[in-house]
């Protein structure tokens, strides 16, 4: 009898366990491998055109099907195509975290294939961050693992071996090697070939024409360009087309046959005007080439109009990133409160389960004393062990930097005083995530505007700082003297240069505007012999420096001013206000 009663207890948990694991599951298994693979392929399908938009708000569709933190086939698929959105937003340092991320889940797989494809990733943030030599370095490793399809299991697209041969190649063109350019780009153009690619054949032959138009022979760069034509043509890839005339264009000006420069070129406009949806980086490649063949020439009217062309789309593809930066992190926050509550359910789930076989345990145990205490026992193991794992994931989370883990672990917090009732206290923890949120899109929002090309001149830091200030200064009441003379406009200035003179005069004013309590913020912003001066004064209450402990905000400017070799001087007296000075050489 006692025998029976401690099988009936036994068996029960194991039924409890059948109920949570039965046939159902494996079903709704089925249905969300079907819609996670349909996701992705939306996704796919929005990237193709530009909509990176688009393209996240499926990704985090399939945030909610699949555990993120457990290394699996979709979850490779969902970091990869995560740091492929913030590669194309110019997001390089989080696209970078997002490939070292599905690296490593590669390496946990022991998946040849996602290897590969992970290594090219991080070789083209690499070489997008001008890093050439690690560039190099991944794209080589990627190679060992690669080979070329059919593949054994069903995959997403993948990189395949004449992908990574041609950034390959590109690494070295960039590098100024041409004849490494030239033997990387023939292999890619043999993978390409092996696999019938059309595209990949395509751009190959153009890499090689590129490599050869860098080697000075002008003969063999013009033979690829017109394969690159002819193969584009075929397979209806209008923008590696496009790339093909500048190319034969820049041959026919290396031979001193300015008509077939100029015809070729035009031909290239009309490819551009008849196909407006052309990818914006080979719009912009042939754009620039147009542009340094019609200066070649002295084609005013031509190069007016090709420079306004290029201005246009720069501004267009700069609007349209600032929006779909928003967008991507707006739903990145979306994503780690649908991984918290799913993270939440899956707690309660077990905590059901553990407290369903409880209750039954706690039902025999007048029957059988010694099975419940047991139960009892190996229960209370499987809670640690459950609380153990949940806090490792926890403390493993780095979703997408410091700010995002900030936002994340104040929803935390939000929870336990909701919890608890400590209504003040939540609201003040809603605050400060929304702070953390409204602080992370405008620094962004200044990383848009310090790396946008566009904006390479003096003459916008001027513009963005009067309107910076002036926001500041008209919520408190202060008067804005500002001033910045015309030689602005024509001083070009490096991106790094441009960011940290605007992170400098920024802080600068905010300080001002916050602790001085003046009436009068000046702001003169001058140039003279290719030396940018910036002059910021106010009239408030001053401080004694010797006295003062510098915080984050001085000691930022000043490892600021130390990185582009400018000179910094901050000069205060109490009651006599506070003058800042910079002062930097523009080579």
């Amino acid at each position: 009898m006692m025998q029976r009663l401690l099988f009936i207890v036994l068996l029960i948990p194991l039924i409890a366990s059948g109920w949570q694991t039965g046939t159902p599951a494996k079903k709704n298994g089925n249905a969300d491998s079907i819609f996670i693979l349909n996701a992705f392929n939306r996704a796919d399908e929005y990237m193709n055109t530009d909509h990176y938009d688009s393209a996240q708000l499926w990704l985090n569709k399939i945030y909610a099907k699949v555990s993120y933190r457990k290394p699996s086939l979709f979850s490779y698929f969902l970091t990869s195509r995560q740091a492929e959105v913030y590669y194309y937003n110019n997001l390089h340092e989080l696209g970078l975290q997002e490939a070292f991320k599905a690296e490593n889940i590669a390496g946990v797989l022991k998946d040849s294939l996602l290897i590969s494809d992970a290594c090219n990733f991080i070789g083209l943030f690499y070489m997008n961050n001008n890093r050439l030599p690690e560039a190099v370095k991944y794209y080589k490793k990627g190679l060992r693992y690669t080979r070329q399809p059919p593949y054994s299991r069903p995959y997403i697209e993948l990189s395949k071996p004449h992908h990574i041969f041609g950034n390959l190649a590109e690494a070295y063109e960039k590098l100024k090697m041409p004849d490494s350019a030239v033997f990387y780009a023939r292999l890619s153009l043999r993978k390409a070939e092996e696999i019938k690619s059309e595209r990949g054949t395509a751009t190959a032959n153009l890499n090689l024409a590129s490599a050869y138009l860098l080697k000075q022979k002008t003969d063999s760069a013009l033979k690829y360009f017109e394969l690159t034509r002819l193969l584009s043509i075929k397979s209806d890839d209008f923008d590696v087309e496009l790339n093909s005339y500048s190319g034969l264009a820049e041959c026919a000006e290396r031979t001193g046959n300015k008509a077939a420069a100029l015809k070729h070129l035009a031909t290239g406009f009309a490819l551009m005007k008849e196909y407006p949806q052309l990818n914006d980086f080979y719009s912009s490649m042939f754009l620039e080439i147009a542009i340094k063949i019609y200066r070649r020439y002295n084609e005013q009217a031509l190069l007016l109009k090709t420079l306004e062309l290029k201005t246009a789309i720069q501004t267009a593809v700069y609007e349209r990133n600032n929006t779909q930066i928003q967008t991507i992190l707006l739903t990145s926050l979306r994503n780690e409160k649908t991984i918290f509550n799913l993270e939440l359910a899956e707690a309660d789930n077990k905590k059901n389960l553990a407290n369903t076989r409880l209750y039954i345990l706690l039902l025999m145990f007048l029957l059988l004393g010694i099975a419940f205490i047991a139960y009892r026992y190996y229960t209370k193991q499987r809670l640690k062990l459950a609380n153990m794992r949940s806090k490792i994931s926890q403390d493993l989370h780095d979703e997408v930097g410091a700010t995002l883990s900030g936002i994340s672990m104040y929803s935390y917090i939000t929870k336990e005083q909701i919890k608890n009732q400590e209504h003040e206290s939540v609201n003040n923890s809603l605050d400060i995530i929304k702070d953390n949120a409204g602080e992370m899109v405008a620094k962004l929002n200044d990383i848009v505007w310090a790396v946008n090309p566009v904006q390479d001149n003096a003459y916008t830091i001027a513009e963005r700082l009067k309107e910076f200030a002036a926001q500041l200064t008209s919520v408190k009441g202060i008067k804005l003297d500002f001033t910045a003379n015309n030689p602005l406009a024509t001083l070009k200035l490096p991106m790094e240069k441009r960011k940290n003179i605007y992170l400098i005069c920024k802080e600068a004013i905010n300080n001002a505007v916050k602790y001085s309590e003046c009436t009068l913020l000046k702001i003169d912003i001058s140039v003279v012999n290719r030396n940018l001066s910036v002059f910021i004064e106010d009239n408030g209450k001053g401080f004694a420096p010797a006295l003062i402990n510098k915080g984050n905000g001085l000691n930022n400017m000043a490892a600021r001013a130390n990185e582009i070799r400018a000179d910094l001087k901050i000069n205060s007296e109490i009651g006599n206000g506070t003058k800042v000075r910079l002062q930097c050489k523009i080579t």
